[in-house]
């Protein structure tokens, strides 16, 4: 058993006032004997103006979050997912939303270029193009290991594209991280309805971690949850910014992918035929 924590905030554009959230909160899960914390999506900073990015964010070498992330990791001797950091691009006018996983040794271990990026047509204030302002990552999927449990990494919008979580899920990984700022339009609906079932069609945890509350005018769902294999919400957050935790047992994704051996049972269906 493992205890892992899903930290839900309130990240602004004062990258010094989210650092200082970070380590309280993180320091906080700690405390509560969670080995693998993750933070949201977009942990260092959120603007209301994308396109503010690429002149406000740093290089991956430069940024001050990630720089104390390492340092907490070191610091409590836990393994620290930070969901994701907006990173600016080492080329061209647009940034990455890239996420780490880092060692209690303080290295990073693994490195995950959000995918899919948020391109939506909701209607008026709803409707969003993420890939202005962010690169949509070119290395395709990642896991990675934290004290003996394969993680599958993955980045918000993302939830929405069920292959990639199958192949996660097919290539060992048990433990599927989803940090995010999902939208208030589409989170009533289907935040917590896609994230059970990426859990129940791939027999893995899900861990999402959450942005929360309003800034400037911008206000994301929250609600954090880690889900069980078989679907069931083991820990839950609301409206504010905390901790939540929960404990992950290998045996029990061992047990649901025997009794409903999905993945195993995949079949290879070809072009789609149409029968008058």
């Amino acid at each position: 058993m493992i205890r892992f924590a899903a930290i839900q905030m309130c990240s602004t554009a004062d990258v010094a006032a989210n650092n200082t959230s970070i380590e309280v909160l993180v320091r906080e899960a700690a405390g509560q004997g969670a080995r693998v914390i993750s933070l949201p999506e977009a942990a260092n900073i959120l603007l209301r103006d994308q396109m503010e990015y690429p002149a406000r964010c740093l290089p991956e070498a430069e940024d001050s979050t990630l720089a104390l992330c390492q340092a907490l990791a070191q610091e409590l001797g836990v393994w620290l997912h930070t969901g994701s950091l907006l990173l600016r691009a080492e080329e061209g006018s647009r940034i990455w939303n890239r996420g780490h996983m880092i060692s209690p040794t303080g290295a990073i271990t693994a490195r995950y270029d959000k995918l899919h990026t948020f391109d939506v047509a909701l209607g008026g204030a709803g409707d969003f193009i993420e890939s202005r302002a962010v690169a949509p990552g070119q290395r395709g999927a990642i896991t990675c290991e934290a004290d003996g449990l394969k993680l599958g990494l993955s980045i918000c919008y993302d939830l929405r594209f069920s292959y990639l979580f199958r192949a996660l899920a097919s290539a060992g990984a048990s433990v599927l991280m989803i940090p995010a700022s999902f939208s208030p339009i589409t989170g009533p609906l289907h935040w917590e309805p896609l994230l059970k079932a990426r859990a129940i069609e791939t027999g893995s945890y899900v861990v999402a971690a959450a942005q929360s509350g309003t800034r400037d005018g911008l206000r994301t769902h929250g609600q954090s949850r880690i889900i069980s294999p078989m679907g069931e919400v083991l820990a839950a957050a609301g409206d504010e910014p905390g901790v939540i935790c929960a404990e992950i047992d290998l045996a029990e994704v061992t047990e649901t992918r025997r009794r409903l051996p999905v993945l195993a049972q995949t079949r290879e269906i070809g072009e789609v035929s149409h029968e008058a």
